[in-house]
């Protein structure tokens, strides 16, 4: 009996113990860490204003407009109704440090006090604070921890509406439908009706963005039918409402509305129901009704402290009605009382966008810019109209000189066509993104017509008009990109264009292949100015290919042996010299470019270059060998006409002993005739034609010698 009650006193002072480590370790997590934790997360909330889990005692600010909706749906832009929930690093920068340190202490407990009963919420503010961070990958590995770890706990709700949102923000709807699902599983579980109501609007907001309506207004109608509370039915049936309302259903919108009374609204439920009842009515065309309700709102002392909600539905109502000489006065007025307020905000930008529809952009612009001022649903939309009416009337101004000269048929040198080309094609931008097809049209064509063919960027012209057209006139937009591969093969718009007809890479080597083989052709027939023409070509539009070196080379050696032309010559061997100074056709002509320059600089010859003196070659019962072209080859001689192209060396190979024969003949030659008649060349055309650099007196002799 003894040893059973030592061991009884011995369990109680062990369950004691035990309790007392659990309670301190609670206690001394609390003060020494988790305290400053809350409190830091708490002051950065604070900061940037942000009402989490808190519904602001103000009326909402709803806009009937599709486009906001699908405002900034660009690939990686976070969809508009997330915005909200995002912390820019400018409201961030004042609170970084807290943010930071809310990670550090979260990261102490949970080394150093595992135990204790605040690591669920340890974990989830963190996730808070990697969520504030735009840290979207974190914050959601935080809010699975847990969800897995701690399935009961009492943040377990929170945690999967934050991961919702992260997922929303990076588009991932798929994933975001699903974890939304269980958000409402667990908050009807919970009895957390805030994020159960938050759940409903993000999953609704999100079908909404992939236009599913019906998608959207089903999880509220589950809802309304599995509630029991009266008061949660007509929040509910509120938002349903305002769903249809959103999307501009207004027959739908004004059926549910009147729902919302049949059920226990509160007060900013019921004002709320009215307000945008009587702005359902007054877009049917209802305007007694609604503007009964509003003047009922306006006397109800209840509803005194959202007059400025009430004022400007009326103002509203006055500008559906066109009561023109009211509206004026009212604006002014409410401007001063209410500046800033978000409903005023986004009255202008709802006037703005009847002068828009109106093609009155002037006046548009000066709503738009009003509705960007302040914080609103419709401060993206309001921004972006802005800033595109604005670059439209710039590029505008741009246009007004230059555009009625050319339609005028005035010249207009290159330069100025592509800059009035350029703001064209700006302007048809400006249109596409403001849902004009026949503006653009209109701009891409004159922008396509302007701009010179030569100028590589008429090929993003181009190329922009015949995406335009793709789906309105496919032959059309087909021939634009066959210009485009044409003309500039090489350039990004050109790939584009190869890949969209279904040309491959082989297309643009066989093309320059095609010129330079037709080059070599026509300057083998002395074609010289059309030979010429094509290896330009090959210089433009394909520069730094590996013709590029040939090129060169060929063009010198056409000035040099059928147009005597050595300047010219000079000119592209010595490009050939700068730009590929290792390829075997710099080698070959590099001497002979240097004694040419040496000669027409009136200086001597550097030593180097004594064994190329410049001889008169005066022919007798022979041909005069032709510069860069074997003259009276025998045929067994392995070499072929074009290898002077193909491989230069080969023939260098061959001249090599013959030109060492020929220094002691060359060294009685006097070098100064041969400059004097460089120098009167223009006096003296004939006797250009029989300047000549000796190579060597073998069958494969040139006139500027090869080494």
């Amino acid at each position: 009996m003894k040893s059973q009650k030592y061991i009884i006193i011995a369990s109680v002072i062990c369950i004691a113990s035990l309790y007392g480590c659990k309670r301190w370790d609670n206690f001394t997590t609390y003060f020494n860490t988790f305290y400053n934790q809350e409190r830091l997360i708490k002051e950065s909330e604070s900061e940037f204003d942000y009402q989490k889990d808190k519904e602001a005692n103000l009326p909402r600010v709803i806009l009937p407009d599709s486009s906001i909706i699908m405002s900034n749906q660009g690939y990686s832009s976070p969809p508009p109704f997330m915005i909200e929930f995002i912390i820019t690093q400018k409201q961030r920068q004042a609170v970084q440090t807290q943010v930071d340190s809310v990670i550090i202490k979260g990261s102490k407990i949970l080394s150093r006090h595992p135990n204790s009963d605040y690591v669920d919420k340890t974990i989830y503010l963190m996730a808070e604070a990697y969520f504030y961070k735009n840290e979207w990958l974190p914050s959601q590995i935080k809010c699975s921890e847990l969800i897995d770890k701690y399935p009961d706990s009492e943040f377990g709700a929170d945690a999967l509406i934050l991961y919702s949102k992260s997922l929303l923000i990076e588009k991932k709807f798929n994933q975001a439908e699903v974890m939304l699902s269980r958000t409402i599983d667990l908050a009807w579980a919970k009895k957390r009706y805030d994020i159960l109501t938050q759940a409903f609007r993000l999953l609704a907001e999100m079908k909404l963005y992939n236009n599913e309506l019906d998608e959207a207004i089903k999880p509220y109608k589950q809802a309304i039918a599995q509630s029991d509370d009266n008061k949660l039915k007509a929040r509910w049936q509120l938002d349903l409402a305002l769903l249809l309302y959103k999307v501009q259903k207004f027959q739908r919108a004004n059926i549910e509305f009147d729902k919302v009374f049949n059920h226990s609204p509160d007060y900013i439920t019921y004002y709320e129901a009215k307000l945008y009842k009587a702005n359902t009515l007054a877009y049917l065309g209802q305007y007694e009704e609604a503007s009964n309700i509003l003047r009922k709102l306006e006397k109800d002392g209840k509803f005194e402290e959202w007059l400025a909600y009430t004022k400007v539905a009326q103002l509203n109502l006055l500008n559906m009605q066109g009561k023109t000489e009211n509206i004026a006065k009212e604006e002014k007025l409410l401007d001063s009382v209410y500046a800033n307020n978000p409903s005023l905000i986004s009255y202008y930008y709802l006037k703005g966008k009847t002068y828009y529809d109106s093609s009155d952009y002037n006046k548009a612009l000066s709503y738009f810019a009003k509705a960007k001022v302040a914080k609103s649903p419709a401060y993206i939309k309001a921004t972006e109209m802005s800033n595109l009416l604005n670059n439209w009337k710039s590029k505008h101004t741009q246009i007004q000189t230059n555009l009625p000269k050319y339609q005028k048929g005035e010249a207009l040198n290159d330069s100025t066509k592509l800059a009035l080309a350029s703001s064209l094609y700006e302007l048809g931008r400006i249109h596409h993104q403001l849902n004009n097809p026949d503006s653009v049209n209109y701009y891409y064509s004159l922008a396509c017509e302007i701009s010179p063919l030569k100028e590589k960027e008429t090929a993003r012209f181009l190329y922009a008009y015949s995406v335009f057209l793709e789906d309105k006139d496919l032959k059309k937009s087909d021939s634009l990109m066959e210009v485009i591969v044409q003309n500039y093969p090489l350039t990004e718009y050109g790939k584009a264009s190869r890949e969209k007809l279904g040309y491959t890479e082989a297309f643009v080597i066989d093309s320059l292949k095609e010129l330079f083989d037709s080059g070599i052709e026509l300057a083998l027939h002395n074609e010289n100015y059309y030979a010429l023409s094509q290896f330009n070509t090959i210089l433009e539009k394909y520069p730094n290919s590996k013709y590029e070196p040939r090129t060169l080379y060929a063009m010198g050696w056409v000035y040099e042996a059928n147009l005597k032309n050595y300047d010219s010559a000079l000119i592209y061997y010595n490009k050939l010299i700068q730009k590929y100074p290792q390829s075997e056709y710099a080698e070959d002509v590099k001497l002979s470019a240097e004694y040419l320059a040496a000669v027409k600089s009136g200086k001597p010859i550097p030593d180097n270059l004594q064994d190329r003196q410049m001889i008169m070659y005066v022919p007798n019962d022979h041909p005069i060998p032709t510069p860069g072209v074997p003259a009276n080859r025998p045929k067994n001689n392995g070499l072929d006409m074009r290898d002077i192209f193909s491989n230069p060396s080969k023939i260098l190979d061959q001249g090599k002993e013959a030109i060492k024969s020929q220094i002691e003949k060359i060294q009685n030659i006097d070098p100064s005739k041969a400059l004097d008649s460089l120098k009167n060349k223009y006096a003296n055309p004939d006797s250009l034609m029989k300047l000549n650099i000796q190579q060597s007196q073998s069958p494969d002799s040139t006139q500027m010698k090869h080494k």
